[in-house]
């Protein structure tokens, strides 16, 4: 058993008997791979606090009875690509036709593409950086949820194609399929976004 197996087991443990600050070591850990995979799904701030906040509600309500056929990090992302897939789909009943360049406050100064994150760059490539930015959070959003789901676990946050097979549940030629399929529709959105 690896260190890091070791380690989940125990805190797994630890939270079980009720041990808070398992559970604050477990929040401390998976935050910020959470964050990340949701901002990459849903792009929107507001949104993204909403869906890390339910995944982590989900995710220790479902710790009491974890039973570990996958690691603690696979089950995380599952529980939190499952709550963006939710989420991704009400808000496309909701707002078919969301845009980058709308305002997320009432006052109308932020918009849903300046909350992209970028580094700390000379300013023309800051701005280069953000319009990519931009470009590429746009061809994700045009992705389906299934599809978006895919290409964010396996290309933005890493994961093997097995990873995100049990993170998605579906099996691993169907997330191949989705994978290329996702590609090929992101390459052709930014090769017209780009010129």
């Amino acid at each position: 058993m690896n260190p890091n197996a070791a380690d989940e087991s125990a805190l797994i443990k630890a939270y079980q008997q009720g041990d808070k600050r398992a559970a604050e070591a477990i929040f401390r850990r998976y935050h910020p791979m959470v964050h990340a995979l949701a901002t990459r799904m849903l792009g929107n701030a507001a949104e993204v606090d909403d869906a890390v906040q339910e995944a982590f509600i989900r995710a220790f309500r479902g710790l009491k009875t974890f039973r570990g056929e996958s690691s603690l990090k696979t089950w995380i992302y599952r529980v939190a690509t499952n709550v963006c897939l939710t989420q991704a789909d009400k808000i496309k009943r909701t707002q078919p036709y969301d845009s980058l360049d709308d305002p997320l406050g009432e006052e109308g100064g932020e918009t849903r593409g300046s909350q992209i994150p970028s580094d700390v760059r000379p300013p023309d490539e800051a701005l280069l950086g953000e319009e990519l930015g931009d470009k590429i959070q746009a061809a994700l959003d045009k992705l389906s949820p299934e599809f978006r789901a895919v290409l964010v676990l396996r290309d933005v946050e890493g994961l093997s194609y097995e990873e995100v097979a049990a993170t998605t549940g579906a099996n691993l030629g169907t997330v191949k399929s989705r994978l290329a399929r996702a590609r090929t529709q992101a390459m052709r959105w930014l090769k017209e976004y780009l010129g």
